[in-house]
Protein backbone atom coordinates (compact mmCIF):
# COMPACT_ATOMS: atom_id res chain seq x y z
CA UNK A 1 0.00 0.00 0.00
CA UNK A 2 1.35 3.42 -0.99
CA UNK A 3 1.33 5.62 2.11
CA UNK A 4 0.89 9.40 2.23
CA UNK A 5 3.87 11.21 3.70
CA UNK A 6 3.90 11.93 7.41
CA UNK A 7 5.18 15.24 8.76
CA UNK A 8 5.73 16.56 12.26
CA UNK A 9 4.09 19.90 13.06
CA UNK A 10 4.90 20.03 16.80
CA UNK A 11 6.65 17.80 19.33
CA UNK A 12 4.63 14.54 19.44
CA UNK A 13 2.12 15.80 16.83
CA UNK A 14 2.28 14.38 13.30
CA UNK A 15 -0.08 14.69 10.35
CA UNK A 16 -0.63 13.00 7.00
CA UNK A 17 -2.86 14.29 4.23
CA UNK A 18 -4.56 12.52 1.36
CA UNK A 19 -6.85 13.64 -1.49
CA UNK A 20 -10.58 13.32 -0.85
CA UNK A 21 -13.54 14.39 -2.93
CA UNK A 22 -16.91 15.29 -1.44
CA UNK A 23 -19.85 16.04 -3.72
CA UNK A 24 -17.37 16.51 -6.54
CA UNK A 25 -15.17 18.93 -4.61
CA UNK A 26 -11.56 18.26 -3.66
CA UNK A 27 -11.48 18.91 0.09
CA UNK A 28 -8.58 16.70 1.16
CA UNK A 29 -8.46 14.78 4.42
CA UNK A 30 -6.01 14.96 7.30
CA UNK A 31 -5.05 12.29 9.83
CA UNK A 32 -3.33 13.32 13.05
CA UNK A 33 -1.04 11.04 15.02
CA UNK A 34 -0.18 11.83 18.64
CA UNK A 35 2.88 10.29 20.30
CA UNK A 36 1.65 9.65 23.84
CA UNK A 37 3.25 7.99 26.84
CA UNK A 38 1.19 4.85 26.30
CA UNK A 39 1.66 4.65 22.53
CA UNK A 40 0.39 6.31 19.36
CA UNK A 41 -3.14 7.67 18.95
CA UNK A 42 -4.32 7.81 15.33
CA UNK A 43 -7.07 10.42 14.90
CA UNK A 44 -9.35 10.25 11.84
CA UNK A 45 -7.52 7.40 10.04
CA UNK A 46 -6.92 7.71 6.32
CA UNK A 47 -5.92 5.06 3.78
CA UNK A 48 -2.37 4.49 4.97
CA UNK A 49 -0.29 1.45 5.86
CA UNK A 50 -0.17 1.30 9.69
CA UNK A 51 3.39 0.02 9.38
CA UNK A 52 4.38 3.49 8.15
CA UNK A 53 4.09 4.70 11.77
CA UNK A 54 6.52 2.14 13.19
CA UNK A 55 9.36 4.65 13.44
CA UNK A 56 7.24 6.75 15.81
CA UNK A 57 6.45 3.95 18.23
CA UNK A 58 3.68 1.44 18.84
CA UNK A 59 0.31 2.41 17.35
CA UNK A 60 -2.09 1.60 20.18
CA UNK A 61 -5.36 3.45 19.54
CA UNK A 62 -7.37 4.79 16.63
CA UNK A 63 -10.24 7.25 16.86
CA UNK A 64 -13.06 7.55 14.33
CA UNK A 65 -14.05 11.04 15.53
CA UNK A 66 -17.47 11.53 13.94
CA UNK A 67 -20.18 9.89 11.86
CA UNK A 68 -18.42 10.75 8.60
CA UNK A 69 -14.75 10.02 9.30
CA UNK A 70 -14.85 6.25 9.61
CA UNK A 71 -14.29 4.97 6.07
CA UNK A 72 -10.71 3.85 6.69
CA UNK A 73 -11.08 2.83 10.34
CA UNK A 74 -11.47 -0.89 9.64
CA UNK A 75 -7.91 -1.62 8.46
CA UNK A 76 -6.47 0.16 11.50
CA UNK A 77 -8.60 -1.93 13.83
CA UNK A 78 -7.57 -5.04 11.87
CA UNK A 79 -3.93 -4.04 12.42
CA UNK A 80 -4.49 -4.43 16.18
CA UNK A 81 -5.30 -0.87 17.29
CA UNK A 82 -8.08 -0.36 19.83
CA UNK A 83 -10.68 1.57 17.86
CA UNK A 84 -12.69 4.22 19.69
CA UNK A 85 -15.51 6.10 18.07
CA UNK A 86 -18.20 8.75 18.22
CA UNK A 87 -21.71 7.94 19.37
CA UNK A 88 -23.71 6.20 16.66
CA UNK A 89 -20.78 4.63 14.84
CA UNK A 90 -21.31 1.04 16.07
CA UNK A 91 -24.79 1.18 14.56
CA UNK A 92 -23.48 2.72 11.34
CA UNK A 93 -20.50 0.36 11.09
CA UNK A 94 -21.58 -3.00 12.53
CA UNK A 95 -18.76 -4.58 10.51
CA UNK A 96 -16.17 -3.04 12.84
CA UNK A 97 -15.47 -3.92 16.46
CA UNK A 98 -15.14 -0.81 18.64
CA UNK A 99 -13.22 -0.76 21.91
CA UNK A 100 -15.56 1.94 23.15
CA UNK A 101 -17.57 5.07 22.46
CA UNK A 102 -16.13 8.25 23.94
CA UNK A 103 -17.92 10.19 26.64
CA UNK A 104 -16.86 13.52 28.11
CA UNK A 105 -15.33 12.00 31.24
CA UNK A 106 -13.40 9.25 29.42
CA UNK A 107 -9.60 9.21 29.44
CA UNK A 108 -8.65 6.05 27.54
CA UNK A 109 -5.59 7.68 25.99
CA UNK A 110 -4.05 8.97 29.24
CA UNK A 111 -3.80 12.35 30.91
CA UNK A 112 -2.10 14.03 27.95
CA UNK A 113 -5.37 14.03 26.00
CA UNK A 114 -8.76 15.54 26.79
CA UNK A 115 -11.87 14.74 24.76
CA UNK A 116 -15.20 16.49 24.39
CA UNK A 117 -18.02 14.80 22.46
CA UNK A 118 -20.22 17.52 20.99
CA UNK A 119 -23.87 17.40 22.05
CA UNK A 120 -24.95 20.18 19.69
CA UNK A 121 -24.77 18.56 16.27
CA UNK A 122 -26.21 15.02 16.01
CA UNK A 123 -25.55 15.02 12.28
CA UNK A 124 -21.89 14.36 13.08
CA UNK A 125 -21.60 13.63 16.84
CA UNK A 126 -18.02 14.87 16.58
CA UNK A 127 -15.49 14.27 19.33
CA UNK A 128 -13.02 17.16 19.77
CA UNK A 129 -9.56 16.31 21.08
CA UNK A 130 -6.99 18.38 22.99
CA UNK A 131 -3.31 17.41 23.10
CA UNK A 132 -2.30 19.16 26.27
CA UNK A 133 1.54 19.08 25.98
CA UNK A 134 1.62 20.87 22.61
CA UNK A 135 -1.46 23.04 23.07
CA UNK A 136 -3.06 21.52 19.97
CA UNK A 137 -6.81 21.27 19.43
CA UNK A 138 -7.82 18.59 16.92
CA UNK A 139 -11.19 18.86 15.20
CA UNK A 140 -12.66 17.09 12.21
CA UNK A 141 -15.62 18.83 10.53
CA UNK A 142 -16.35 21.36 13.27
CA UNK A 143 -14.61 24.10 11.25
CA UNK A 144 -12.88 24.41 7.88
CA UNK A 145 -9.88 26.49 6.87
CA UNK A 146 -9.56 26.62 3.11
CA UNK A 147 -7.03 29.05 1.65
CA UNK A 148 -6.13 30.63 -1.68
CA UNK A 149 -4.06 27.56 -2.46
CA UNK A 150 -7.10 25.30 -2.64
CA UNK A 151 -8.88 24.55 -5.95
CA UNK A 152 -11.03 27.45 -7.19
CA UNK A 153 -14.13 25.28 -7.39
CA UNK A 154 -13.70 24.23 -3.77
CA UNK A 155 -13.21 27.85 -2.70
CA UNK A 156 -16.22 29.01 -4.68
CA UNK A 157 -18.51 26.31 -3.33
CA UNK A 158 -17.34 26.82 0.25
CA UNK A 159 -17.82 30.58 -0.07
CA UNK A 160 -21.42 29.95 -1.14
CA UNK A 161 -21.84 27.78 1.95
CA UNK A 162 -20.27 30.40 4.22
CA UNK A 163 -17.14 28.33 4.76
CA UNK A 164 -14.56 30.51 2.98
CA UNK A 165 -12.34 32.50 3.38
CA UNK A 166 -10.61 31.87 6.66
CA UNK A 167 -11.50 29.57 9.53
CA UNK A 168 -15.26 29.16 9.30
CA UNK A 169 -18.29 26.98 9.78
CA UNK A 170 -20.86 26.50 7.03
CA UNK A 171 -24.60 26.98 6.77
CA UNK A 172 -25.00 23.35 7.86
CA UNK A 173 -23.71 24.23 11.31
CA UNK A 174 -25.65 27.48 11.52
CA UNK A 175 -28.95 25.83 10.74
CA UNK A 176 -28.31 22.32 12.06
CA UNK A 177 -26.78 22.99 15.46
CA UNK A 178 -28.72 23.29 18.68
CA UNK A 179 -27.45 26.76 19.52
CA UNK A 180 -27.81 26.53 23.27
CA UNK A 181 -25.96 23.21 23.32
CA UNK A 182 -23.36 24.67 20.95
CA UNK A 183 -22.70 27.54 23.36
CA UNK A 184 -22.13 25.02 26.14
CA UNK A 185 -19.86 22.86 23.97
CA UNK A 186 -17.80 25.80 22.73
CA UNK A 187 -17.49 27.24 26.23
CA UNK A 188 -15.91 23.97 27.37
CA UNK A 189 -13.55 23.80 24.39
CA UNK A 190 -12.54 27.47 24.61
CA UNK A 191 -11.69 27.00 28.29
CA UNK A 192 -8.89 24.67 27.22
CA UNK A 193 -5.32 25.89 26.75
CA UNK A 194 -4.45 25.63 23.04
CA UNK A 195 -2.96 27.79 20.32
CA UNK A 196 -2.66 25.38 17.37
CA UNK A 197 -5.84 24.26 15.57
CA UNK A 198 -5.81 21.17 13.36
CA UNK A 199 -8.86 20.23 11.31
CA UNK A 200 -9.53 17.48 8.77
CA UNK A 201 -10.16 19.82 5.83
CA UNK A 202 -8.08 22.92 5.22
CA UNK A 203 -4.82 24.38 6.42
CA UNK A 204 -3.52 23.91 9.96
CA UNK A 205 -3.62 27.10 12.04
CA UNK A 206 -0.28 27.16 13.86
CA UNK A 207 -0.93 30.21 16.03
CA UNK A 208 -4.06 31.95 17.19
CA UNK A 209 -6.23 28.84 16.84
CA UNK A 210 -8.27 29.55 19.95
CA UNK A 211 -9.29 32.99 18.72
CA UNK A 212 -9.89 31.66 15.21
CA UNK A 213 -12.30 29.08 16.61
CA UNK A 214 -14.07 31.73 18.66
CA UNK A 215 -14.47 33.95 15.59
CA UNK A 216 -15.74 31.03 13.49
CA UNK A 217 -18.61 30.71 15.98
CA UNK A 218 -19.24 34.43 16.49
CA UNK A 219 -22.74 33.82 15.14
CA UNK A 220 -23.52 32.06 18.44
CA UNK A 221 -22.99 35.29 20.38
CA UNK A 222 -20.52 35.80 23.26
CA UNK A 223 -18.60 32.66 24.22
CA UNK A 224 -16.37 31.81 27.16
Amino acid sequence: MMSPSLRTIAPAVHVAESPQRFLGLEVGSRMTVLSLQGGLLVHSPIAMDPAALAHLGVARWALAPNLFHHLHAGPWAAAGLALWGAAGLPEKRPDISFAGILAADDHPFGSEVAVHPLSCFPMSNEVVVLHRPSGTLITTDLVFHFTAGDPWLTRTAMACLGGYPGCRTTVLERFGMDREAARRDLSVILSWDFDRLVMAHGAVIERGGREALRQAFAWLGPLG
